[in-house]
């Protein structure tokens, strides 16, 4: 076993033990084997949520999938399940057995949950309810690579095959927080977040990325008293980003072809197409 960048990982000797180990956690009886109490502990610790035992693993061990967030996570736990290594398994060859099998074991679960949330969270829609396409954006007022990218996004919109779901955050300045809430609580939110994102794009729509001004003190003006329903959803918000492991914004969520629930943090001005799709 050698210890790299924090995490244990294991090293098979020999690959033929790996590929008798795929085939039992293939099988049905695999399924059915219990969870080891060291992971059924951090389940309860952290809220990670286990997928099954659908890793491959070497005789003597059996594989388990998770995911906490958006992050996947593979154990390997000792037959008895008294012990339990977190990590990527490696063969003779120096091949990763870890990465492709647990992206399909997590990848349809991970997807459904986290898109799920990102339904219910607190968001102001840009563009067509019907359109076929939809992407969720956390964005602050105050980001001028927020409005850089709905700016750049309005082409798309406007052919009606895609929904941008703005949710509302306030991290960045001392007056995100209030611009937010006001977003959020106007009386038309779309009327109110679509002048405010023309004014804050039009403040460097001539700058380049490295010369964007601060939007401080443009856009709609900060609510100065914030009732309790919008704190709360403004909260939601915030804490639905902080759970995803985001910490700065845009980050931008899409499904790609398969279904699968795709991210990027900042503005994908280089690959709109493919979080987009077609003009």
């Amino acid at each position: 076993m050698v210890y790299a960048s924090g995490v244990l990982t294991l090293t098979v000797a020999a690959a033929a033990l790996v590929a008798t180990a795929a085939e039992s956690a293939n099988s049905g009886a695999a399924d059915r084997t219990p969870i080891p109490p060291a992971l059924q502990a951090l389940s309860r610790e952290t809220g990670m949520q286990i997928v099954g035992p659908t890793l491959p693993a070497p005789p003597g061990m059996k594989g388990w999938a998770a995911f906490k967030g958006q992050q996947p996570l593979a154990f390997y736990s000792t037959d008895d399940g008294k012990y339990v290594i977190v990590g990527t398994m490696i063969d003779a060859r120096a091949n990763d057995l870890t990465k492709s099998a647990l992206e399909k074991a997590v990848g349809s679960q991970l997807s459904g949950g986290i898109w799920k949330q990102l339904e219910r969270s607190h968001w102001i829609a840009d563009g067509n309810p019907a359109a076929r396409r939809i992407v969720y954006v956390f964005t602050d007022p105050n980001c001028p690579y927020c409005s850089r990218l709905w700016g750049d996004v309005q082409p798309w919109v406007k052919t009606g095959k895609v929904q941008v779901r703005n949710i509302i955050v306030g991290i960045l300045t001392p007056t995100s927080y209030g611009k937010a809430a006001a977003l959020l609580a106007a009386p038309d939110p779309q009327k109110a977040f679509q002048d405010h994102e023309a004014t804050q794009y039009s403040v460097n729509a001539n700058n380049g990325p490295g010369h964007l001004k601060s939007l401080d003190s443009t856009g709609i003006a900060p609510l100065a008293a914030i009732d309790a329903a919008t704190k709360r959803k403004l909260d939601e918000n915030m804490q639905l980003m902080s759970s995803l492991g985001v910490e700065a914004t845009p980050a931008v969520y899409w499904k790609d072809p398969n279904g699968l629930l795709q991210s990027s943090l900042g503005e994908p001005s280089s690959n709109l197409s493919a979080v987009f799709g077609p003009r």
